[in-house]
């Protein structure tokens, strides 16, 4: 028997299990915004000497590091002037505190005559007094390439000779591979686009007015 009082039917979105299904993706979604995917190709493989890591890091990760984290000079190097420890947090790289920053970078320009160690690099668009080199073999224990494209430390290998012995080999491999292929030398007058890593610094320990870079990728008639 009915009291003659209608049944009262909940929206859906009032249902139970529909709340609850809610509340789910909703804290699925939360947590997605919140996690930072790492791509597993970008990640060290790990290894007891320099050697080792260089055979397999080279390509996969330190190549790879300082190609994905270049920023045109022409834009760095204005903002490097102005407030160099703001850039250097944001886009740089260092070994320890108050060592200077490393950064990659990417440029295109003409190959004219360098000096010692480099070719020139004739770029538009830099602050008057700004000259950029291209390092060329034999590029030596320069841990430029370290420091931008590892995020190596001292602690990864038995002792600091071996550490140090990391930016060695990185070098000598370059230099057997990019630098082979790509004789700058031989290439005055043309124009190239380098994506490489330099550090901020000054050789004489006056104004920096010179950028080096070491190259990791050279493409000619850019």
């Amino acid at each position: 028997m009915t009291n003659g009082v209608p049944t009262r039917t909940a929206p859906l979105w009032r249902r139970p299990a529909v709340i609850v299904a809610v509340a789910t993706v909703a804290l699925v979604a939360a947590v997605l915004l919140d996690t930072t995917f790492i791509d597993n190709s970008s990640i060290a493989e790990p290894a007891d000497t320099a050697a080792e890591y260089v055979e397999l890091n080279f390509d996969t990760v330190v190549i790879a590091t300082i190609i994905d984290n270049a920023q045109p000079l022409t834009e760095l190097v204005p903002e490097l002037i102005a407030d160099p420890d703001k850039v250097g947090e944001e886009f740089g790289k260092r070994e320890d505190e108050g060592k200077p920053f490393s950064f990659s970078t990417s440029v295109t320009g003409t190959i004219v005559a360098g000096g010692f160690g480099e070719v020139g690099l004739e770029v538009d668009g830099l602050p008057d007094g700004i000259t950029v080199g291209i390092a060329i073999p034999p590029l030596g224990s320069e841990p430029t390439i370290r420091i931008a494209g590892t995020e190596l430390t001292f602690g990864d290998f038995v002792n600091q000779t071996e550490y140090q012995r990391v930016a060695i080999e990185l070098n000598t491999r370059l230099a057997s591979t990019v630098l082979t292929e790509n004789d700058l030398t031989t290439m005055i007058g043309q124009e190239v686009t380098i994506v490489g890593a330099f550090t901020w610094v000054s050789n004489t320990g006056g104004v920096i007015d010179h950028v080096t870079i070491v190259p990791v990728q050279i493409e000619a008639g850019a």
